[in-house]
């Protein structure tokens, strides 16, 4: 009997054993995995300002769809924006410039 019961407790002694290093290998694990809350803070922080940018990038895309689609049909737009950016005038016209 005595072989047997020596034979659990060193069974119970490398259970135990196994439960503790599993324990400390999951630990390290688990806190390799998660974030303290700076690293989160930052993270979010980051998120926060590419979706604004993002958000600006969208605004600033219709604005150039929207230009665009005008300069493809719209022939009163494209004539305003070539004599305002470009300063083309039209035969026998003349054109004023005043200062401020």
């Amino acid at each position: 009997m005595e072989g047997a019961g020596a034979m659990a407790k060193m069974g119970n002694i490398f259970l135990i054993s196994a439960l503790v290093v599993l324990g400390f290998t999951n630990a390290k694990l688990v806190s390799s995995i998660l974030l303290s809350k700076g690293e989160v803070r930052k993270l979010s922080s980051r998120l926060n300002y590419l979706s604004e940018r993002h958000s600006e990038a969208e605004n600033q895309f219709a604005l150039k769809q929207d230009h665009m689609s005008k300069m493809l049909t719209d022939s009163d737009f494209v004539e305003r924006v070539v004599r305002e950016k470009e300063g083309y005038i039209k035969q026998k016209e003349m054109v004023f410039k005043f200062e401020d």
